[in-house]
């Protein structure tokens, strides 16, 4: 730990937080005129029958663990409120409601968010509140009312990988990966157990089309059913591409291969950290391919 530098304020020492307990109380403060309350009844509406069949849906998705730490926040809010005669039922109501936001799985709570921001008519638009909040906590995310949040990784990963591979998926000759990228990104959003899966097996598909697309555009034949490295092999024999490039273009492959395509060696281990990090592979060598579109 390092010493605290007395010319600084604590909030810009402090190591990032990511979306812990207070940074989501910060995030509900900027809904101004939609109760918590509110955004609770948006999240369930039609996907849930009430906070216990959530709950159960949590243990059945993230594991006892999770769905306990869910039980256990809105159980022990509730009590807490029945015991102070002062507070109503609405108020008790909120308390329940804050405890449920607080404590949902990351994904729940920013599709939460964004359907309060798109469904709900705030008293003031939140989005640039919330991406201050976002940069001052280490939130590896960006919120916009259209999309609500998309990842981003941190500040370098954002400039060196994702936005440049944002901006090659415009090119109309990159739709097939353009298609794969935006899922990839989806399903880190979603952030489940088996949508973690699908964001590496897009994540990969995503340079996989790009690399078809920049051996159909030079005129280089290759096989519908070539997965990563044999379309590799394809471009460096062409000499589109160095040998010595195939670390950064088929990053994402590996991971996909061992962990999430048909067939992997192990399906069922891919956390967050891991997802992330194959996507930001996959932008970096779709940037990469675009460079090489005639």
């Amino acid at each position: 730990m390092h010493p605290a530098d007395p010319m600084l304020d604590t909030a810009s020492q402090r190591s990032a937080t990511g979306m812990d307990e207070g940074a989501r109380q910060l995030i509900l403060n900027t809904l101004q005129g939609c109760s918590e309350r509110t955004v609770v009844d948006g999240f369930l509406h039609d996907s849930y029958a009430d906070v216990d069949d959530y709950t159960a849906a949590v243990k059945q998705v993230w594991g006892q663990d999770a769905a306990t730490d869910v039980g256990l926040a809105v159980v022990g809010t509730a009590n807490e409120q029945s015991v102070i005669p002062s507070y109503d039922d609405a108020r008790k109501g909120e308390a329940v409601a804050n405890a449920l936001l607080l404590h949902m799985p990351e994904p729940d709570f920013r599709l939460a968010v964004k359907r309060a921001v798109q469904e709900r008519d705030l008293a003031v638009n939140p989005v640039d509140r919330i991406n201050v909040i976002c940069k001052r906590r280490g939130i590896p995310w960006e919120f916009t009312s259209a999309d609500g949040f998309a990842w981003t990784g941190d500040a370098e990963v954002e400039e060196l990988a994702m936005r440049p591979a944002l901006s090659a998926v415009q090119d109309p000759r990159l739709a097939g990966a353009k298609h794969n990228f935006d899922a990839a990104r989806a399903e880190l959003a979603t952030g489940t157990p088996t949508s973690l899966r699908q964001c590496v097996h897009e994540s990969a598909c995503a340079v996989e089309s790009a690399m078809k697309t920049v051996l159909s555009q030079r005129g280089v034949e290759y096989d519908e059913r070539d997965t990563a490295f044999p379309l590799f092999d394809r471009l460096v024999a062409a000499g589109i591409v160095p040998q010595f490039m195939q670390f950064c273009v088929l990053g994402a492959a590996s991971p996909r291969n061992k962990r999430a395509g048909h067939g992997a060696e192990e399906p069922h281990e891919v956390d967050e950290e891991l997802a992330e990090t194959v996507m930001a592979s996959a932008a970096i060598a779709i940037a990469y391919l675009q460079k090489l579109l005639p």
